[in-house]
This record gives C-alpha cells, structure tokens and sequence, in this order.
C-alpha cells in the first residue's frame, strides 16, 4: 500500500491522483487537518471477459465453426477462415488448445469476417485485447487483418472505430503479438469484428493469420483527490456524464460497498463529486451501477 500523508493546511491545496481506490483518514485539530490517502490493490475490481469463447476454447475444430460468435461474414470467394487445435510450432494456440485462423485469399476487396455483438454501457471504459500472429512466409501476399468496433459488421469508418490494422509481410512465421486498445462506449450493442485474408487478388498463399485469447474486460477511470478548504474532499475522474458512481466502505477488507447518492457533475472535461471531510476513516472507490 502507497501511502501519502498531507498534515500542513498549507500542503492540502495539493492534488492527489490514483488508479485504484481511494483510502481516507481525516482527522481534526485547532489549527490542523490530517489527510492520509493510501493506494490500495487490495479490493481491485473484478475482470469478466465480455467476449464469449474469446480463446475459441469451446471448438470444435473447422472451417467456419466459429461457437458463440454470433457474426460470419465469409469473403465473397476463396474464404478460409476456421478454428484449429493446436499441433506443432508455429500452428499453435497463444492461450490454450485452439485458436482462429484466417486463409482466404479472394480475388475481390472482400474478406473473411468474424464478430461478436458486446453489451456494454454507454460513456464507460473498456479495455479490448487479443493477440494476432502467421503461422508462415506471408511476404507480399497483402496478408492484413483489420480490427473494428461499431453498429456495422464491417470497416466503415463513419460509424465504427478502427483499432488495429495489422500487415503481416513478413518471410518468416510471426510469433503472437499482443495489441490493446481503451474504447469509450458510444453504444450500448456494438460488434467487435475482425476481417482477415491471407492474400490478395486470388493468390493462392497457404499461410494464415492467426487470432487468439480476445478479451473486452469494464476499465475504471483514474479517481483524483484533492482537498478543498475549509473541510471538503473533491473527487473527480475523466470524461463527462460519466455512468461511474463512488463507491465508500469503512472497512476494506468487507465488501460492504455504498454506492453513495451523489450525482457527479461536470467540471471541465471531468466529473466530480464534493464531500465534507468527516472525522474518521473511509475507503473510496468508483463502480458502474
């Protein structure tokens, strides 16, 4: 645990900023206010990943069999795109026992798309991660997996966001590489897609891409503290409208949360939250109703 310790009246002008939950000590004096803000891993949030069979755990292994991955979109011709189980290096699973692969090689702009619908709520964080790799040569092949979120099940970006575009081109099997992306949610529904193919104009290339291990998982906002005189403490955390609420628990090793009734409002491009500096000790938190 981080502590920081602000005793002076002087010094609690200061701004306190942590990632995780917020620890609070006050206590009074005549002429002094004691401040104790700790950093505390210890209640982290936690993790479900929004993306069913995200590692395609589920199998079984085909083409086209994609379990829980309620969006196929094959490519217009030449479309190759399945699950494989693991078997020798560099076919293998970057997490577990099957992965995706994507081989097709249409002649046409089209590819080989896979989505999944995410129900998320709006205005808050999500952390997206998955990890691509070759499994061979794909040198000037025009091997590319493109990767968007949004309301169409395609690249378009006037309504979606493009988080990764990945150009393989290289002589050599690439190892899996993890790619991370923070998204902001605009929409309730959106679909988290991947389109793929392994060559350009009808090329018959015979190395694939490689998806695995994808992952959407609720990100919390950095919550900052400071101290407003005479006797307030000021919460406040990034973006407006925020849906995140404060969270406080007497006790941290309870999971007896309140989710207190203070409505943030917007200050700047932050939300915030103003309570008076009780006596006593709190710990503080945010969370998404």
């Amino acid at each position: 645990m981080k502590t920081i310790t602000k005793r002076p009246a002087s010094l609690l002008h200061e701004r306190t900023t942590m990632k995780n939950n917020l620890h609070i000590r006050v206590s009074t004096a005549a002429s002094v206010i004691g401040l104790v803000v700790a950093l505390s891993a210890l209640t982290a949030h936690a993790q479900t990943n929004l993306v069913a069979n995200g590692s395609f755990e589920q199998g079984p292994a085909g083409e086209g069999h994609f379990t829980a991955w309620g969006w196929l979109g094959p490519a217009d011709n030449l479309s190759n795109y399945g699950v494989a189980q693991s078997s020798t290096s560099p076919d293998v699973a970057q997490q577990g026992n099957y992965y995706a692969y994507f081989r097709g090689h249409p002649t046409d702009n089209s590819q080989d798309c896979l989505g999944t619908t995410v129900n998320l709520k709006v205005g808050a964080l999500y952390n997206i991660s998955y990890y691509l790799g070759t499994d061979g040569s794909t040198l000037g092949t025009g091997a590319a997996m493109w990767v968007v979120i949004g309301t169409s099940f395609g690249i378009d970006l006037s309504q979606d966001v493009m988080l990764t575009a990945f150009y393989a081109n290289s002589s050599n099997a690439l190892s899996y590489q993890k790619f991370s992306s923070t998204y902001l949610a605009t929409t309730a529904s959106p679909i988290l897609s991947f389109h793929g193919i392994n060559a350009t104009n009808g090329m018959a290339a015979t190395n694939a891409i490689l998806l695995d291990n994808v992952s959407m998982t609720l990100a919390y906002p950095p919550l900052n503290l400071s101290f407003s005189p005479p006797n307030s403490l000021v919460f406040r955390w990034p973006s407006t409208n925020s849906p995140y609420r404060l969270q406080a628990n007497a006790v941290l090793t309870t999971t007896n949360w309140t989710t207190l009734t203070n409505v943030p409002v917007n200050v700047g491009t932050n939300s915030q939250i103003v309570l008076p500096a009780l006596a006593g000790e709190q710990f503080y938190r945010l969370a998404l109703p």
